[in-house]
């Protein structure tokens, strides 16, 4: 039902969504290029170092997925999304300060891995206490769409980013060190806008007579 889509809370959720799987995909493909790309332009690692060092944000992220549904029945599922927002926002603005050391990208990812893991567990109760119970399914592959389309476009728009902003290098091309500030810079504005539409978002939707989630 697109009237249902349409409603404030759901439209604006869904848009976030969009935009924090952008942002979150924006890291999964510039992290990795900078760690296994030789040096000057990367670090050199290794392909199991360089996932040895990705790997713990998806390790957060699945830890703070238990504790997330707490917080939003504690807090409510807005803020979750807004600290997720702030989260990557964080990550992002460390990236561009520092980002001369292994060390600094497993941080940053770390805190990718708490945006995420908070901004993906507040979305389905934001959609599904602005529902009816009948359009629980839809709605839900809805923003998993929103999230879907957000992380496909980052893949694209990244890649043509660094292989845009390139130099040669050993007979091949690589990224410059401005390539990666273009994509964290990208990957940052996709999460301010998730925070705008999150500040947005009703602290208390419009009642509905039969939410798929009760308020």
């Amino acid at each position: 039902d697109l009237r249902v889509a349409a409603r404030r809370p759901v439209l604006l959720t869904n848009i976030a969504s969009l935009a924090m799987g952008f942002s979150l995909f924006a890291s999964n493909v510039a992290y990795p290029q900078l760690l296994e790309l030789p040096a000057p332009a990367g670090f050199g690692l290794s392909l199991l170092a360089a996932s040895l060092v990705i790997a713990p944000a998806g390790l957060v992220m699945m830890v703070l997925s238990p504790y997330s549904g707490r917080v939003a029945r504690t807090v409510g599922p807005r803020l979750l999304l807004i600290l997720g927002a702030i989260a990557l926002i964080v990550a992002y603005g460390f990236t561009l300060l520092f980002s001369s050391e292994v060390w600094h990208i497993l941080v940053a990812n770390l805190l990718v891995g708490v945006g995420i893991g908070f901004g993906y567990a507040s979305m389905p109760m934001l959609i599904m206490r602005s529902v009816p119970q009948s359009e629980t399914g839809a709605s839900n592959g809805l923003n998993a769409l929103f999230r879907s389309l957000g992380t496909s476009t980052a893949a694209a728009v990244i890649a043509a980013v660094l292989a845009s902003l390139s130099v040669t290098q050993g007979g091949v091309q690589v990224p410059t060190a401005a390539a990666f500030d273009v994509a964290f810079l990208l990957g940052g504005a996709a999460a301010v806008v998730a925070l705008v539409l999150a500040l947005f978002i009703p602290q208390r939707p419009a009642r509905e007579p039969h939410p798929s989630l009760p308020q």
